[in-house]
């Protein structure tokens, strides 16, 4: 810069601008930012300061890993909660009566898609694994059998445990729709297992 304030420009470039210092053949050009790199930069440190003295300073709201930690514990008491619905519907009516609830069943059978489609497939055929809809069943037909096996899984056979994924509730919903779907024969794997007589649909 000159002495007398103003910047004394060496050249200016035709895309540059004005070149006010060169060094070592590198050359160094002072013109205005744009506005729109202005406005973003101090909007950000607006934003930064506000976020420090709400989150960090004050409190006055929680940090995301709070929220994300009040929410999932208001999440799992719900899930609790519902469990605990339906297990009195469970205890009052029998477990086979979850499948005459039709909002269990196309929740049920809406989990069934998401989670065990791939290994008995999409109408319970069977596919990877056997099909639920026969009159056969490898690990007991029962309602209640149904219900262990979606829970607790079956290891050996590559059956992986939903209970602690899904949580109970939806172990409920998938019981449902199983119960629902056990007799109806749909065509697709051949019968494995042992051919369960415990009710007038002779389940899978």
């Amino acid at each position: 810069m000159a002495d007398s304030g103003k910047k004394h420009v060496v050249r200016t470039d035709a895309i540059a601008g004005d070149i006010v210092h060169v060094y070592d053949g590198i050359e160094e050009a002072d013109n205005q930012l744009p506005m729109w790199w202005l406005v973003l930069f101090f909007s950000a440190v607006v934003f930064a300061v506000a976020y420090w003295f709400t989150y960090h300073e004050y409190g006055l709201a929680p940090l995301p890993g709070e929220a994300y930690a009040v929410a999932k514990a208001a999440k799992l008491k719900e899930q609790e909660h519902q469990a605990a619905i339906l297990a009195r519907k469970a205890d009052s009516g029998g477990l086979d009566s979850l499948a005459e609830d039709p909002a269990l069943v196309a929740a049920g059978q809406g989990k069934f898609a998401g989670t065990c489609a791939p290994c008995h497939g999409a109408n319970a055929e069977g596919n990877i694994g056997p099909n639920l809809t026969d009159d056969a069943w490898l690990h007991g037909g029962s309602a209640e059998d149904i219900q262990a096996v979606i829970r607790d899984g079956v290891a050996a056979k590559g059956m992986p445990a939903w209970g602690a994924t899904l949580g109970p509730v939806a172990v409920q919903e998938l019981t449902a729709y199983l119960l629902s779907i056990r007799g109806t024969n749909v065509p697709g794997k051949e019968p494995q297992g042992e051919p369960y007589g415990g009710g007038a649909q002779a389940a899978n």
